[in-house]
């Protein structure tokens, strides 16, 4: 009778080697992240900070004709897998986007949605989840937006902060959500400033465990609004780096300014 060949446990890999893969998909991720983000209209400025060696954030700007798309969003839970799917992300985003430049943000959304159910669920048997806004900026001001994700900030010249609530679901926990996804829009004007970020923001906490939150983010982009877009974002991340106790979660910001520079009517 034959007997089946012994299984060798495979050897433990050590903490080195490790290191070395988690430095690659560092370098891997922050290698995709948009080098450059000028847009003729806006002033953008725009950066993450991982609380780990591979974070789940994701933001992109993809300039396009008459304007651009711009991305955030936030896989949950922290290390190469949340790093592996929002390198998924990016791709699926940047190939929807260059596919059609003006299709609607839902539509994209939508079906971004269902590839990465099939990836999560169906081929990485992860239970894993994404909040994601789309947004579509028109030479025009307009900004035509989908997806759930934390409220934009909204600076107005005529008239302070303003909370922009974005309606839907999370991406990649069920396969269809047609019914609870829509376009949304709000109108910037010259001189008006929004803000997106990523919980890691206003969720940071201090040593008595007070969060940094949305009144805080308004305040001290009330204060420096008249600085430029790249300072604003640097004046919030020093701000947040002072109260913060550690650094729980990655943490993403953007700072866009409209400049009031319009194509064709």
């Amino acid at each position: 009778m034959k007997t089946r060949p012994r299984k060798v446990a495979a050897p433990r890999r050590s903490q080195a080697a490790r290191s070395r893969d988690l430095e690659i998909a560092q370098q891997i991720q922050t290698s995709i992240l948009p080098r450059r983000v000028d847009v003729e209209g806006i002033e953008i400025s725009a950066g993450m900070v991982p609380a780990d060696e591979v974070g789940g954030d994701y933001y992109d700007v993809l300039p396009v004709t008459g304007g651009c798309w711009i991305g955030i969003g936030d896989v949950a839970g922290h290390g190469l897998g949340a790093g592996l799917i929002m390198v998924m992300i990016q791709s699926m985003v940047m190939t929807l986007v260059r596919a059609d430049e003006r299709a609607r943000p839902r539509d994209i959304v939508c079906l971004l949605n269902r590839l990465l159910h099939e990836n999560i669920r169906g081929r990485l048997n992860q239970d894993d989840h994404v909040t994601f806004c789309l947004m579509r900026y028109g030479g025009d001001g307009q900004v035509t937006f989908a997806g759930a994700h934390e409220e934009i900030l909204l600076w107005r010249t005529s008239g302070g902060c303003e909370r922009i609530a974005t309606r839907g679901t999370w991406l990649g926990a069920v396969r269809d959500i047609d019914k609870v996804t829509e376009d949304q829009t709000l109108q910037l004007q010259p001189g008006d400033l929004m803000i997106l970020y990523t919980d890691g923001l206003i969720e940071s906490r201090n040593a008595n465990g007070k969060h940094f939150g949305f009144e805080r983010l308004a305040a001290l982009v009330d204060k420096h609004r008249s600085a430029s877009a790249d300072a604003i974002r640097k004046k919030i991340l020093t701000r947040l780096k002072r109260w913060t106790a550690r650094q729980e979660d990655d943490v993403t910001v953007i700072v866009i300014r409209c400049q009031g520079v319009y194509w064709g009517a």
